[in-house]
């Protein structure tokens, strides 16, 4: 599935959007808790979308999931399904079934880990394997965004080798691809305030000081979808990916945060207005699994080791589409 499956692509959107609604996503901000939005996507038969074929899965690539995980950052789904995607794929091909109820977040060491609110489960680093941990408890998200800045584990139930699997390069470019949705979501809020909101006579979106930051912000959102893109092309999360993608990701969420804020004006930032849903969420996502510096610093390391003659080289070889 990509995005040329519009069919698969467009029935996912409007399955999230009658789901996690703005009104639902208050709720979950007072109170969080996986239902009733987990078992309305539980049931949709995406959870083992990259699950092997022959352990009952759909058997899809990162690619074909990308267009999914965008749309879960689109409206702003505060439960860790894309997460719980990828870590049943690696409990399946290691032989081994997450619990029904499972709902998985990734932890490798971040200050905040995202969707984390409401998580049942988590897989965390242990030395040279990883584990399928219980939790029985989280820190505050001081976003109030569905995060948690920390957890507290309970019961062991499995262990896996790492070797091949980064935990912090997936939590990354899951991050990357949920934020690419995010600032999709706040683009088309602030072209459609843009247009609707009259100021001295005429829309706002008819001055050219309005249609110049629009234009900008654009550039930011379609530059984040398309690094985000290149991480999830390949037959798993690669170091190059995922650092081009989150750094990209970070950078520009102060350019977009501010200037969907600055055309919306006070009203964005009231807790009435769905606007701070979205920007919210996208600092949460900044602050998680590393900073734009580090992982520039990532790139540049990668880019110095290469083999490659030129940074075109480099770029060709690590971050066009399918790269390894």
């Amino acid at each position: 599935m990509n995005d040329d499956n519009s069919v698969l692509t467009d029935s996912f959107r409007r399955l999230v959007a009658d789901i996690a609604t703005p009104e639902r996503t208050r709720t979950f901000e007072a109170a969080p808790a996986l239902e009733p939005v987990w078992s309305a996507l539980a049931a949709s038969g995406f959870l083992d979308a990259l699950v092997p074929e022959d352990c009952g899965g759909a058997g899809l690539s990162l690619a074909s999931v990308f267009p999914l995980v965008m749309i879960l950052g689109e409206h702003a789904v505060s439960v860790p399904y894309a997460e719980t995607m990828v870590a049943r794929a690696l409990l399946a091909a290691n032989g081994q079934q997450a619990p029904d109820d499972a709902a998985i977040i990734l932890a490798p060491p971040s200050p905040i880990l995202p969707n984390g609110a409401a998580a049942t489960h988590a897989l965390v680093n242990d030395g040279e394997r990883i584990a399928l941990v219980r939790l029985v408890g989280v820190g505050e998200d001081p976003f109030r965004a569905g995060g948690a800045t920390g957890i507290q584990i309970g019961d062991r139930l499995c262990d896996l080798p790492a070797d091949g699997f980064d935990l912090g390069l997936a939590a990354a470019g899951l991050a990357a691809a949920q934020m690419a949705g995010a600032m999709s979501r706040l683009l088309s809020m602030s072209l459609r305030y843009a247009n609707e909101r009259q100021q001295f006579g005429r829309p706002l979106g008819k001055f050219q000081a309005i249609q110049q930051q629009l234009s900008v912000m654009a550039e930011q959102v379609i530059s984040v979808q398309v690094a985000a893109r290149t991480a999830m092309s390949g037959h798993g999360f690669n170091v190059a990916g995922v650092a081009a993608a989150k750094a990209r990701a970070n950078e520009a969420t102060h350019l977009v945060n501010g200037i969907a804020h600055a055309v919306h004006g006070a009203i964005g930032a009231t807790e009435e207005f769905d606007l701070q849903l979205y920007s919210r969420r996208l600092k949460q996502w900044q602050l998680a699994f590393g900073s734009e510096s580090f992982w520039a610093g990532q790139l540049g390391r990668l880019r110095i080791l290469a083999g490659s003659a030129t940074s075109a080289d480099f770029i060709r070889d690590h971050l066009c589409d399918g790269a390894a």
